[in-house]
């Protein structure tokens, strides 16, 4: 997948950790310009991306220390108020950007889960794609809505990061798990397909339903 990135935009793949880890860098001066203009096409739809990629174009627009010091601490001041904002324009209607559904796709591969559970005979117990996101709602609002489905939207507060440190995040975590949902995340698949790892799992998934 990130073979594919590189491709594309340039910069370099490197593999570490005894060949378990994958990192995409890109670090030159055109490559980042390259991402960048990409980025204003297609526009980041997390609010903590955004808040870091406006970190890095004030850092590239004002090459000082001292600015750099100043801004990374102050990064996500704004966060909350811009997340209520999205919540608060999702109250009158959802829109979808045009690139909505791939971008589905590669945030699917970050992190949603398919998942089949089967009891002791062999039986399937529990089928089911679950995809979550901290503080992000209005992100989760936009794939429930997408997917056109009517189930609850799950709520948990994170006490611990995942770097281990304290925090009062919630995160927000929706479920498909019927025939119906079951037919649309095949139909967006063939159209948008995984190119990562989670599409293991994936294939695993379409292949006990559709066998």
């Amino acid at each position: 997948m990130l073979n594919k990135i590189q491709k594309v935009i340039g910069g370099r793949v490197i593999i570490e950790r005894k060949d378990k880890y994958v990192t995409w860098i890109a670090n030159s001066k055109a490559d980042i310009n390259k991402l960048l203009l990409i980025l204003s096409r297609y526009p980041l739809l997390t609010i903590r991306k955004k808040c870091q990629l406006e970190f890095v174009k004030n850092c590239l627009l004002y090459k000082d220390i001292n600015n750099f010091m100043s801004n990374r601490n102050k990064m996500y001041n704004n966060k909350i108020e811009l997340l209520q904002a999205k919540l608060k324009n999702q109250n009158k209607y959802i829109e979808l950007p045009d690139y909505f559904k791939a971008w589905l796709s590669g945030f699917i591969e970050a992190e949603g889960c398919f998942s089949l559970v089967f009891n002791k005979e062999g039986k399937l117990r529990k089928s089911e794609f679950a995809i979550g996101q901290n503080e992000e709602l209005h992100i989760i609002n936009m794939i429930k809505f997408y997917f056109q489905s009517e189930n609850k939207i799950n709520t948990e507060k994170i006490k611990i990061n995942l770097k281990g440190n304290p925090t009062e995040s919630i995160q927000y975590r929706f479920y498909l798990y019927n025939a119906l949902s079951r037919k649309l995340l095949f139909e967006h698949f063939t159209k948008y397909p995984l190119i990562g790892k989670k599409k293991l799992s994936y294939i695993k998934f379409f292949e006990y339903h559709n066998k």
